[in-house]
């Protein structure tokens, strides 16, 4: 018997080292950190753009979304972006993803020395 509802497959799950991978081959993406301002002034990922996680649920910034760039949302640990991803893949952005783990291992496993901007 299960102790809750299953988890999401994660398939729309990138790791740290895939995204890396990505962001050097100059991929097309949109990189979105759905936190609070304060969050981001403390650490944030080069190149991505702060849009909090309430204007995608209540679906005002979808219409920032561009279909040549193919989106990737981050947050802390990687919870606030599945409901990001619920609302968006539902507005009919299938190929969205998120950041496995967020910014936290994002830091931990590419940045060298203490987290930074």
């Amino acid at each position: 018997m299960s102790d809750g509802p299953p988890e999401p497959a994660d398939s729309a799950a990138l790791t740290p080292a895939a995204l890396r991978e990505l962001l050097d081959r100059g991929a097309p993406l949109d990189l979105i950190d759905v936190r609070e301002p304060h969050e981001w002034e403390l650490v944030r990922i080069p190149g991505a753009r702060l849009v909090p996680q309430a204007s995608w649920l209540d679906g005002s910034a979808l219409p920032t979304l561009r279909a040549d760039r193919r989106p990737v949302f981050y947050c802390r640990t990687g919870v606030r972006t599945r409901a990001v991803l619920a609302a968006v893949h539902e507005a009919g952005f299938t190929d969205a993803v998120h950041l496995q783990g967020g910014v936290v291992a994002w830091t931990a496993q590419t940045t060298p020395g203490p987290p930074g901007h």
